[in-house]
């Protein structure tokens, strides 16, 4: 872990440390005032690189340049300002933008593990449009990692900020999985393709969550029918989420756009729930089918698989048949029966 910054402390002599945010085995995140800006205050990031040698030093420098010159020209609403970067006693730092506001995993724990119907979708909106925005910019596929509840931030403003962005590569080699409560099944194979499909899964699982209260990554690549976990959820809310995480990537929004415009017809519909009898037909489990590389904890893969309707719910043509031919017989016999005894 790196070595925490105590309070008061500055660094290169302009940002003085005023709290300590949150800190792991690879990272701490600090408020920090700046001395040159008084009563400007910056999110500090400090890193310390976990396995790597001598002869793997100068990659790993030159790689954190040249990530945080990429990050600090972005410009999205939803991304914090990158505004300085620095090496400083072996450890990385980043200056970013400070966000005032509760991230998504506070405000589910407040409201009961779920979030409400239209909030969600103004999450999804955001997060598409930054998803959209970032293709635009042919950033690499493994910047994408960060999309978690603990990353996103609800602003007082009510926007929606992705505030710890960029840099897993730095750490991990083999980064393609991402968050695995919201990886789409592609993430785990080798050979497999990640583009603008993989993030539209990204986004829709974690819509999944926010509407149901479901966590994916407890039932990877096979999740409970939505409006069985939400039966108060829109159709057409219900619709986007189940698009976007489907197992096989030809059955997704093409593009974080496409996706993007689906979440405002459905922001700006009233749509009710399906009826109780749809529920199956439109909502039933999505799970992997055949085997693959994927290591599920439940399920095997491979296509989605929607279950078929249940033949109790309702009544075959061909019974409705026999049923109306024996109450004919009966009543033939029945009306006979009056005849004869009316003739004696």
């Amino acid at each position: 872990m790196p070595p925490l910054l105590t309070e008061g402390s500055r660094l290169r002599a302009r940002y003085k440390i005023v709290k300590l945010l949150s800190h792991s085995r690879l990272r701490n995140i600090y408020i920090a005032e700046d001395q040159h800006q008084r009563g400007k205050h910056w999110a500090i990031r400090q890193m310390q690189p976990v396995g790597i040698d001598s002869a793997d030093r100068s990659w790993l420098l030159g790689q954190f340049e040249a990530e945080a010159r990429i990050l600090s020209s972005l410009e999205h609403p939803s991304l914090p300002k990158l505004v300085d970067f620095f090496v400083e006693e072996n450890y990385l730092y980043v200056i970013r933008e400070f966000v005032q506001g509760l991230d998504l995993q506070v405000i589910l724990s407040q409201k009961g593990g779920r979030l409400g119907e239209r909030d969600s979708l103004q999450v999804g909106l955001a997060l598409t449009d930054l998803m959209g925005y970032l293709l635009r910019k042919k950033l690499p596929p493994v910047m994408f990692r960060e999309l978690s509840l603990a990353n996103l931030v609800f602003t007082p403003e009510g926007q929606t900020k992705l505030i710890d962005f960029g840099f897993s590569r730095l750490f991990q080699r083999q980064a393609r999985m991402g968050s695995p409560d919201y990886a789409a099944p592609e993430q785990f194979s080798e050979d497999a393709e990640i583009d603008a499909r993989t993030l539209v899964y990204n986004v829709g699982a974690m819509l999944y969550h926010l509407v149901t209260g479901h966590n994916p990554g407890t039932t990877p690549f096979s999740l409970p029918p939505l409006w069985q976990l939400n039966s108060s959820l829109g159709e057409k809310a219900g619709q986007v989420i189940l698009k976007a995480t489907q197992n096989d990537p030809n059955l997704r929004f093409n593009h974080p756009a496409d996706m993007a415009k689906a979440i405002a017809v459905a922001l700006a519909s009233k749509s009710k729930p399906p009826k109780i009898s749809d529920r199956v037909r439109k909502g039933g489990t999505q799970r992997l089918s055949k085997a693959s590389k994927v290591p599920v904890r439940s399920g095997s893969g491979g296509v989605v698989d929607f279950s078929a309707p249940s033949e109790e719910g309702g009544v075959s043509f061909l019974r409705i048949f026999l049923a109306g031919f024996v109450i004919f017989v009966l009543m033939a016999l029945a009306c006979g029966y009056l005849y004869v005894t009316y003739l004696d």
